[in-house]
Order: C-alpha cells, then sequence, then structure tokens
C-alpha cells in the first residue's frame, strides 16, 4: 500500500477500526493456541471490515478492498506499538 494517498479523515477512521481488531488479536493470542489462531483472525478482520464498508461512500477507500487496507493498517500499528517502524 505505499505510495498510496488517502485524505487524512479516511486514514483516521480505518486506523481507529484497525485498533479495535488489533486488540482482539491480541486476545486470541494470548488465549488460543497457535493452530486456532487464523480461524479466529480471519472472523476478526472480516467482521471489522465491515465497518469500514459501512463508513460513507466518501470514506470508503477506493484502490483496495475494506479487508485489504484493515490487514494493512492492523500490521502497522502493531509495529508503531512495539516501536518498529518501517
Amino acid at each position: 500500500m505505499r505510495g498510496e494517498r488517502m485524505e487524512s479523515s479516511i486514514e483516521n477512521a480505518i486506523r481507529s477500526v484497525a485498533k479495535d481488531a488489533l486488540a482482539e488479536i491480541i486476545e486470541v493470542k494470548e488465549k488460543y493456541p497457535i493452530q486456532e489462531h487464523d480461524k479466529h483472525f480471519t472472523e476478526i478482520l472480516n467482521r471489522h471490515a465491515k465497518k469500514i464498508t459501512a463508513l460513507p461512500i466518501e470514506m470508503q477507500p477506493k484502490t483496495f478492498p475494506a479487508k485489504r487496507w484493515l490487514s494493512y493498517y492492523v500490521r502497522k500499528i502493531d509495529k508503531e506499538i512495539r516501536g518498529q517502524h518501517g
């Protein structure tokens, strides 16, 4: 998603949803064995991606599906929290 520029209001909305999704993903990592992570992560991302597609049309990302943007921002925020930039 590098090279993509979106309005800050759109990015902030997606980041907000991504923070909520990441919090749930962290809970799953602590609660379930690694073999069960994928199914839980997929369910979490699908549910939270619906929040992005529910945004007003002018606030929805135009270039990629909502789930792809959400996944990108979940990873990005996770790195920011852990102090890894890039």
